[in-house]
């Protein structure tokens, strides 16, 4: 990873009823149809939301930048990437 600035985090609660949670899982195949694995909600969900952005302006998409981004912003994954850059 380059010298990014870490992604500011803010935690808010939400409630989901079983149909949103249905369509979270039909992103989650969506996307992991781009050989993309993003399993927790947290990213799925900003997934989803650049995805609906971008659809609401009209605009053209690539999934693979939206899961890239989503999943290099993730504390979790930036995480395991700065352990494993310390053990090599």
């Amino acid at each position: 990873m380059s010298d990014q600035q870490p992604t500011e985090r803010l935690v808010r609660t939400i409630t989901l009823t079983k149909d949103d949670l249905s369509l979270l899982d039909s992103i989650e195949r969506f996307v992991s149809s781009g050989g993309y694995r993003i399993k927790t909600d947290s990213k799925l969900i900003r997934a989803a939301i650049q995805i609906a952005h971008k659809a609401l302006h009209n605009e053209s998409f690539d999934l693979k930048e939206i899961a890239e981004k989503v999943l290099s912003e993730d504390g979790r994954t930036q995480s395991k990437l700065l352990l494993k850059g310390k053990k090599n």
